[in-house]
């Protein structure tokens, strides 16, 4: 692990969707031993207008882009550096790979690890984090070259409370426990937000989970297995 090459990826978008919408900006920073570099960044030109709303998030206007490259020309050098990658890692990993081609490395998402290993973080966004964890750097809210430098440092961060908490740090067992499933302990939203789901009444989970169908995998999972635990014989 001292010696893995982690590159961290961020993406700005016009929108969350990746069926209808694209890249604005693109940001990597290499990861190697205690070391961060800048490995690449540039603004992206969409074709097509950006929305104000994503604008007020990232502060890309249709003028900052209209002379940048397409996403089509950099993938010749994106394909370039990630090839020279162990690990792709970024915050929300499933956010920016649903916007990125394939590319050949395994994907490492800190936003999981951090709810694996923080689970008393106030949440786990990105600048939170960066706040929580007392982390001094220069580095721009929401604009791809600032957040990749975030969840760098957020990834050391990572890394060292891992092995403090004895776990044996290799690049498989990093990924298989950030994928593994996560438990949720507190509603996150609704009548008993903040309740603890071993608290919640038996009738409203049930009701969660035959009508919410896009509930997070987690959640779902942390749900049934209270239901399960209170059907099981005293």
């Amino acid at each position: 692990m001292s010696q893995a090459r982690f590159l961290v990826i961020d993406t700005e978008t016009t929108g969350t969707n990746p069926l209808e919408d694209t890249i604005v900006e693109v940001s990597a920073m290499w990861v190697v031993g205690h070391e961060i570099t800048p490995a690449f960044s540039s603004l992206v030109n969409p074709q097509r207008p950006i929305p104000p709303q994503s604008s007020g998030v990232h502060h890309i206007t249709d003028q900052m882009v209209k002379d940048a490259p397409t996403l089509d020309k950099l993938l010749p050098d994106l394909h370039a550096l990630t090839d020279q990658a162990h690990v792709l890692v970024a915050h929300n990993a499933a956010f920016d790979r649903s916007f990125l081609p394939d590319f050949r490395p395994p994907w490492l998402c800190t936003y999981r690890l951090a709810r694996h290993l923080w689970p008393d973080a106030p949440d786990h966004k990105n600048q939170t984090l960066r706040y929580w964890l007392g982390l001094e750097l220069e580095a721009d809210a929401h604009s791809a070259i600032g957040d990749t430098l975030v969840t760098a440092h957020v990834l050391l961060r990572l890394l060292q409370t891992y092995r403090e908490q004895g776990y044996r740090a290799t690049i498989k067992t990093w990924i298989d426990y950030a994928n593994s499933p996560i438990h949720v302990t507190n509603m996150p939203f609704g009548k008993y937000v903040g309740v603890p789901i071993s608290d919640v009444p038996m009738d409203y989970l049930q009701w969660m989970l035959k009508n919410m169908h896009d509930m997070d995998s987690d959640l779902r999972g942390s749900v049934e297995k209270t239901i399960e635990q209170r059907l099981q014989p005293i």
